[in-house]
């Protein structure tokens, strides 16, 4: 009900005229809109989680751009004009989180078709270790394979677990915990998903054939890189570390994967799954690193904290007309959901 009211208020913004006046106004070119993107679906992605878009939604989201006359600026050059108050009109930058293949096979040869420069935040342990991330990996079988209705599984669940949406969840968190109660390495947790997919009828190795899920390799990096991609701090690990020492300690890691793709010394950084914690702050500002982003919804003035930048996460349910309202600035006025810490995200010590 509050999102269709939202978008009433959106269209009248837009047929009024309301829109294009702000957009055009010195208000809008004091800020600057950070997008956030982070899957592009290559078969099914989209189906099983909203943060992926198929490539057509992305394309038209780049078309866009160019029809709202947005000034899409690298995000070095963004950070520099927004604190000196010299952004141009419309002024826009598109960032990508965590690094997925369908990034290189799909989203970058887009986005590079319309010239528009681009930062990739990203994690890299799974760079190094290139088969399917083993969270949300354990989530898409377990969709795939909801047709079977009951998963029989006793190395996990004491009882059949129902496959239906909640049902699933539970299962998800299930096989996460025991994962992480038994301990089990890397190499384990790849074996354990191929005995989902045993379990649920699926070909496991076929799905690892069309990199579902894969991060890009070491060499896909540097050869982005080459081709001008901006990479960036997302952490080693995916981790949020409360301990100063290991998240220091993982942006190292991150740090040295990055200088072995890339010339171009990283200095910003995206908090996984946009959590944070208060002391963060202090610790990346103590490591050097110019400018952080959030998931939190919103425009950066000259006034927000570099270290905690909020960006608009784009998702394939979202309609056109708010896309373009956040291009516009309208969409800002409107209140705005509190930001909820992902329960998903384990916080280390």
């Amino acid at each position: 009900m509050l999102k269709k009211a939202k978008l009433r208020t959106l269209r009248f913004a837009a047929q009024a005229g309301v829109s294009r006046w702000l957009a055009d106004s010195s208000w809008r070119r004091s800020r600057l809109l950070i997008l956030c993107y982070h899957g592009i679906s290559r078969y099914d992605e989209h189906e099983w989680d909203n943060v992926y878009m198929p490539a057509e939604t992305l394309r038209r989201r780049m078309q866009l751009l160019v029809e709202e006359r947005c000034n899409v600026l690298p995000l070095t050059e963004a950070v520099s004009r927004l604190q000196q108050g010299t952004l141009p009109p419309r002024a826009v930058t598109i960032t990508f989180d965590d690094g997925w293949h369908d990034f290189y096979s799909v989203a970058f040869p887009l986005i590079e078709s319309f010239g528009f420069p681009v930062t990739l935040y990203l994690t890299t342990y799974y760079v190094d270790f290139n088969r399917p991330v083993f969270d949300p990996m354990v989530s898409y079988l377990l969709w795939k394979g909801r047709h079977r209705q009951v998963l029989r599984w006793p190395e996990v669940f004491a009882a059949p677990v129902a496959l239906h949406t909640a049902g699933r969840q539970v299962a998800t968190a299930t096989i996460r915990a025991h994962a992480r109660t038994h301990g089990l390495s890397s190499t384990e947790k790849d074996q354990l998903l191929a005995r989902l997919a045993r379990c649920l009828g699926i070909d496991y190795e076929e799905l690892c054939r069309k990199r579902i899920l894969h991060l890009i390799t070491g060499e896909e990096a540097r050869e982005l890189a080459a081709r001008k991609l901006d990479l960036e701090y997302h952490t080693h690990r995916h981790c949020v570390y409360r301990s100063r020492e290991r998240m220091l300690a993982d942006l190292d890691e991150n740090r040295e994967r990055l200088e072995g793709y890339t010339s171009i010394p990283a200095q910003h950084f995206c908090y996984a799954s946009g959590v944070y914690l208060p002391e963060h702050v202090e610790y990346l500002k103590a490591y050097g690193i110019r400018s952080a982003t959030t998931c939190r919804r919103g425009l950066c003035t000259a006034w927000t904290n570099p270290l905690l930048l909020p960006r608009f996460i784009d998702t394939m349910t979202t309609p056109e007309l708010e896309f373009r309202a956040w291009l516009s600035g309208t969409a800002s006025w409107l209140p705005q959901r509190r930001e909820v810490m992902d329960p998903r995200q384990r916080i280390e010590a």
